[in-house]
């Protein structure tokens, strides 16, 4: 189940393996996006000040410039609202915007084919699929807001190699699945001494291997390095149910082990647990106290990172704002209310979804309790009855094959 990789592994190597992330940028046409390009490049997840305010709306009106002119729909979309002028931040909830199931049943570029540098996809079987075309500057940035977050919560580790467990997919060169994309820049920041995977490739798709995890848990906590489970929660709520029913006695991995979960439960609801629940069995099993338990929310439409601090809220970084909308009038509401979760962010060139509408239900909370002084989210799950496929649905049906 495990593949070691090279040994005792040079620390500049390391570092350098993490200089893709934190690489200099440029955006398509710095003419045109000079804002979009210094917002992108604040290195501080959590900023918040009246000068960053003033950058993100600078930002936003670059780039609804960009894509109201490259793309008919959301440039008629934009004409339809009145080409609302966001000359402050209050003004954010004027900005028009495009639901995420929009973006699953068309093709909404603003860049050319030849501008595409990574496609990715939102679920690796049938269904709704997003497809989408990312230009060089749209991936490249939303990764390193990703290392920089990852930075700022204390999440990398360079120094010390990491046993792996991956609760997603296999490596295959045919899957381009979004998530399976995420889980391998997951496994980037620490050394990887070893990897196991939950989905193993087949040759004709994917299977989950429960044993195979449990062995390989069992392995890892006789080794010194410490573990880094990453990926989807209904796996690693599998496991852990295998686990006991194995009689497997509690585990102890290693000081400096970390969990990383995101995706959610999906079309396993009637199997999830509440988080600190979840959090709670972690630690009963694995011996992984609560605050390196993370969770981490977003979507190949909408790949900014957003990663639970200690306190496990979801902080709305620099680089985006959070609106929450009535359920039935699609209004924006205060903090404290539950709604319809719209983010926006103007670090997307590919396609218009810098506003952006989910399916999720969530409510936003002010700076507060933890030290972080931008806003944070709870997610409360996906609105309605139909079921909205996801890569973590996709995921979590293997766990019928056992």
């Amino acid at each position: 189940m495990t593949t070691a990789s090279t040994p005792d592994v040079d620390l500049v190597r390391r570092l350098d393996s993490l200089g893709k992330y934190f690489r200099p940028l440029e955006v398509p046409d710095p003419e045109e996006l000079p804002n979009v390009r210094e917002l992108c490049g604040v290195s501080d997840p959590f900023r918040a000040d009246e000068d960053a305010d003033e950058l993100f709306v600078a930002a936003m009106r670059e780039i609804n410039a960009w894509h109201a002119l490259r793309n008919p729909l959301f440039g008629s979309v934009w004409k339809e609202a009145g080409a609302p002028d966001m000359d402050r931040i209050e003004r954010i909830t004027d900005l028009p915007y495009i639901h995420v199931n929009l973006f699953k049943r068309h093709a909404l570029s603003s860049i050319a084919n030849d501008a595409v540098a990574l496609r990715l996809t939102s679920s690796g079987t049938g269904g709704e699929k997003t497809e989408i075309g990312f230009d060089a500057w749209s991936i490249g940035a939303a990764q390193r807001m990703d290392a920089w977050t990852m930075k700022a919560l204390g999440l990398i580790d360079v120094e010390r190699p990491a046993n792996y467990l991956v609760l997603g997919y296999e490596p295959d060169p045919r899957l381009t699945v979004g998530a399976a994309h995420g889980l391998s820049e997951l496994c980037d920041f620490a050394p990887v001494a070893s990897a196991a995977h939950a989905l193993r490739n087949t040759g004709d798709g994917h299977e989950f291997d429960p044993m195979g995890c449990v062995d390989a848990l069992v392995e890892f906590a006789a080794r010194a390095e410490p573990v880094r489970i990453v990926g989807f929660p209904a796996l690693l709520h599998a496991v852990l149910e295998r686990m006991a029913t194995m009689g497997v006695p509690p585990l102890h991995l290693p000081e400096g082990s970390l969990v990383l979960t995101g995706g959610g439960w999906k079309s396993h609801a009637d199997r999830a647990i509440g988080r600190g629940e979840f959090r709670e069995a972690i630690e009963r099993r694995l011996g992984i106290a609560g605050e390196r338990v993370r969770d981490c929310y977003g979507s190949v439409e909408h790949c900014l990172p957003y990663i639970e601090c200690a306190e496990h809220h979801f902080h709305v970084p620099v680089w985006a704002r959070c609106v929450v909308r009535d359920v039935r009038t699609l209004e924006p509401v205060g903090y404290g209310a539950r709604g319809y979760l719209q983010f926006v962010s103007p670090f997307i060139t590919a396609l218009p979804a810098h506003s952006i509408l989910m399916a999720d239900l969530g409510t936003l909370r002010p700076p507060g309790g933890c030290g972080i002084a931008t806003p944070w989210f709870e997610v409360h799950g996906r609105a309605g009855v139909r079921r909205n496929r996801t890569c973590a649905v996709a995921a979590a049906e293997l766990l019928e094959v056992r």
